[in-house]
């Protein structure tokens, strides 16, 4: 079998599908897809929220609740004690089969009936303004997490503790904006480095202790902006570096970033890993195309966020937990086989179905629990079940949904995005691929236009005051606008913002100078330090003594002599950039 070349029914560009991909779909007996696989990728991250809580009332017991969906929307939404309790039954909401009307249209349907769940936390202790938070305790506007404690305003953290403005972290402890950084100890502003222990402003580096801007280092102490120092001369040096200060950080960060622009970077970030395409890879085997990969993902492709030995999958967002052969599908854990769907949990057999908890041979359910042999929340035998779902499945092919924009969906697509829970500008999609409200509209999504707050800003940014020790309790009950509030920064600006108490507790016990950005736009301004997920065919910028553009000047001699190197690679850095980008032996050559 050969490559073969199809049109994208979305974007209209071409798409290639290998052989290897053409066996992964006969193997699960799925069609090939229509859409490109970036397209794809949008398509699932529209039905992701992100970050956006409401208060509401619980439909069921009328309790107030932190809520992922805006009360003025029709869903119904119970709190998670209603929601788990045994005073209602999923299957009362099921329904036939109706052979003349489209698949998705009935699904659509019976996914707005059956109530949802406020927030999705299990086994946590105060944890309540948080979602899809996992056996964790004292946590704060912080999403995905798994056995962590003490996180303030976090996504993503895994087996860590007391965080603050911290994503996509394993076992770290007291770290501050530190993003997609493995086993670091009172680190602050620090990017995909493992290993660190009491150092700030680093990107890249691995096993270094007390270090201070800092790129592309290895097991080293005591360096100031890659500059090594005496033990004695570090602590001297460092006293003129107090983040206690915002004029200080400010300083640090624009000193930092200059060293950053005129070092070469790898690639990209690939760690522990075999035969693989991507970036932010790490303990990954046999996965191409993926990114922001971990512990024991292997045999995958078209892969984000995901790790927990996830295994043989393909189109996969934030999937994992000894999970295998998902396709097309977000979230959930200790789950087989499950396709086209969102949240499987403990199950096996799922095709187009939502919220499922301990649930197998099920086609078009949604928050089902313990169930076998259902179709659109009924309730089959086995026999009957097996029969039906080939006749479903041509059904689905003979009359296919159409949405708003023309685009086709027979079996094997993903649900439409116009069947997203949220609007573009509330989920993932616009984080990663920010479109404006006509572009968005223009393309057939959802959009939300905020509604005017009331509220009485009592202190500006701007005056803040500089020191940390200078802050006293009062700031607690300040209403701070945010830096960005007259700006257009396509980061959801709140505009406004308070101090948390643990947040102060923090910053104080940390020494680091009050925020003049909202979680929001701090949130925003980290993601921006992180690589879309999307890839470009580039060439090695070593030009032999000296990158490319004459920039950095190399240490030692390569491989390839004074000549150009003639290395190329699939890189998530776009030519765009003006970062200087050195193939693997390169940046070995020059930083291992």
């Amino acid at each position: 079998m050969k490559n073969e070349t199809r049109q994208c029914q979305n974007c209209k560009q071409d798409f290639t599908i290998e052989p290897e991909d053409f066996n992964f779909y006969e193997k699960i007996k799925v069609p090939p897809p229509t859409w490109c696989p970036e397209c794809r990728l949008i398509r699932r991250l529209t039905f992701i929220g992100d970050r956006f809580l409401y208060k509401d009332s619980c439909d069921k017991c009328g309790k107030e609740i932190v809520s992922l969906y805006r009360p003025d929307t029709s869903y119904i939404v119970y709190c998670n004690s209603c929601w788990w309790g045994d005073s209602w039954n999923q299957l009362d909401y099921g329904r036939d089969y109706d052979f003349s009307k489209p698949f998705f249209e009935q699904f659509l349907n019976l996914q707005n009936e059956v109530p949802y769940q406020a927030t999705d936390n299990r086994n946590c202790t105060d944890c309540d303004y948080c979602d899809t938070t996992i056996r964790s305790k004292n946590c704060r506007l912080t999403f995905g997490s798994f056995q962590s404690i003490n996180c303030y305003y976090c996504g993503n953290p895994i087996f860590s503790r007391d965080l603050l403005d911290s994503d996509v972290i394993v076992n770290a402890d007291h770290t501050y904006e530190t993003i997609y950084s493995n086993g670091v100890f009172n680190t602050k502003f620090t990017y995909f480095s493992n290993e660190c222990l009491d150092s700030s402003f680093l990107f890249n580096c691995i096993g270094c202790t007390n270090c201070f801007g800092c790129v592309n280092l290895r097991n080293q102490k005591y360096c100031i902006f890659n500059k090594q120092y005496t033990k004695e001369e570090y602590e001297k040096e460092m006293m003129k570096w107090d983040l206690g200060s915002y004029k200080t950080i400010q300083e640090a960060q624009k000193k930092f970033l200059e060293l950053y622009d005129k070092t070469p970077r790898r690639f990209a970030i690939i760690i522990n890993s075999k035969n693989v395409t991507g970036d932010d890879i790490k303990q990954t085997k046999n996965c191409q195309t993926c990114f922001s990969t971990l512990l024991g993902i292997e045999n995958c492709k078209y892969v984000f966020l995901s790790g927990l030995l996830l295994k043989d999958s393909y189109d996969v967002i934030l999937g994992g937990g000894s999970s295998e052969l998902y396709y097309e599908n977000s979230g959930g854990l200790h789950s087989q086989r499950c396709f086209f769907g969102r949240a499987p949990y403990d199950s096996r057999d799922l095709t187009y179905t939502e919220k499922m908890y301990n649930c197998s041979y099920c086609f078009g359910c949604t928050k089902l629990k313990n169930k076998k042999y259902c179709i659109l929340n009924k309730q089959y035998g086995k026999v009957e079940y097996e029969e039906l779902i080939p006749k479903i499945i041509k059904h689905m092919n003979e009359m296919p949904y159409i949405d708003s924009k023309g685009r086709i969906y027979k079996y094997g697509e993903y649900f439409p995005s116009e069947f997203s829970l949220w609007a573009y500008n509330e989920t993932w999609a616009h984080k990663y691929f920010p479109l404006s409200k006509e572009e968005a509209l223009e393309k057939g999504f959802k959009w939300y236009d905020k509604k005017e707050k009331n509220y009485q800003i009592t202190i500006k940014a701007e005056n803040l005051p500089n020191h940390i020790k200078e802050v006293d309790d009062s700031i607690l009950n300040e209403v701070i606008s945010c830096e960005h509030k007259d700006e257009d920064c396509k980061q959801e600006c709140t505009e406004v913002f308070r101090i948390l108490p643990d947040e102060l507790q923090f910053l104080r016990s940390a020494n680091i100078a009050l925020p003049h950005l909202c979680p929001n736009c701090r949130y925003g301004e980290r993601i921006k330090k992180k690589n879309p997920p999307k890839l470009w065919h580039r060439k090695c910028m070593c030009s032999g003594v000296e990158s490319k553009d004459g920039v950095y000047k190399n240490t030692i001699k390569h491989i390839h002599g004074n000549s150009p190197c003639q290395n190329e690679f699939e890189t998530a850095i776009s030519p765009e950039r003006k970062e200087i980008v050195y193939c693997e032996k390169c940046y070995q050559a020059e930083f291992i």
